[in-house]
């Protein structure tokens, strides 16, 4: 339980994050999602209730710091530090691998450059680094793409993914650019209202909540709808929208010439919706 002001912001919140997954985080805005991610990281206090990270409450706790690290929107950086003097003063703390690390993200050429000179894709790369360097169990990352690039959203997630492989890290990360998120995550827990509504692997959550619809992109849309009309379609977006059997619905447009473009069932940006409206 958490609340502000005698406002109840979260309200017998219970999930699990499986060891070695990379987890997503979801909600509307006002869901109570950074109220729980300041709780995780030690940097909120519950009101009551328990709270396990890695087995220990994370409040004041510092053998929780040295197993978790936590990635924000923005680099918190001191102003005039270069890249190098940033990394090595977290180092001399942490004693990681660090050289690897800089070899690992290709940073060599911008160690002598202020941090405030960096690109956003490249301050998150710091940030990524900073949160390797204890050698943590657990990041958790607060809307770490927010300010990024497309491009640098999917480095991002294109090093988190490498990151969980090679060193077996687990990640707990909120967003709201689902579509990027779904390409990495493994599970998911959505929150709604300061109360989780759903949990688990990515796909069985979809599955769940998952009617018969189907979206499908064609090159010929007069004539895709007009092939599908028993199955009562309808438009969404570039995508035409029907319930039925995948297999029967794609051999009626195969038998009348009308090109397939894609195929697609629930998305996370589909049981976003749906939760949200809970």
């Amino acid at each position: 339980m958490k609340s502000f002001k005698g406002r109840p912001v979260l309200n017998d919140v219970t999930f699990v994050v499986k060891k070695g997954s990379i987890t997503g985080f979801i909600g509307p805005n006002g869901a109570g999602k950074t109220t729980t991610i300041k709780i995780l990281s030690g940097l909120l206090r519950k009101d009551s209730g328990v709270v396990r990270v890695l087995d220990e409450d994370p409040w004041d706790n510092p053998r929780i710091k040295q197993k978790v690290s936590v990635i924000f929107t923005k680099l918190p950086y001191p102003p005039n530090d270069t890249v190098e003097e940033y990394l090595n003063d977290l180092n001399s703390v942490f004693h990681g691998d660090l050289q690897s690390l800089i070899k690992e993200f290709n940073l060599r050429e911008h160690l002598r450059k202020r941090i405030s000179q960096l690109s956003s894709g490249q301050a998150q790369k710091i940030q990524l680094i900073a949160a390797l360097i204890k050698n943590p169990e657990l990041i958790i990352a607060d809307e770490p793409t927010a300010n990024l690039d497309p491009k640098a959203r999917l480095e991002f997630y294109d090093i988190v993914r490498e990151m969980n492989r090679k060193m077996g890290v687990t990640f707990f990360i909120s967003s709201h650019i689902l579509s990027e998120l779904e390409r990495v995550i493994t599970h998911v827990v959505f929150i709604n209202n300061g109360q989780i509504v759903a949990q688990g692997e990515i796909n069985d959550v979809e599955s769940k909540l998952d009617s018969s619809e189907i979206l499908i992109l064609v090159r010929e849309k007069e004539k895709a709808l007009e092939v599908l009309k028993e199955f009562n379609p309808t438009l969404d977006g570039a995508y035409i929208k029907v319930s039925g059997r995948m297999r029967e619905i794609i051999d009626l447009l195969d038998d009348a010439g009308v090109e397939v473009l894609n195929v697609r069932k629930t998305s996370l940006d589909d049981v976003f919706k749906k939760l949200s409206s809970i």
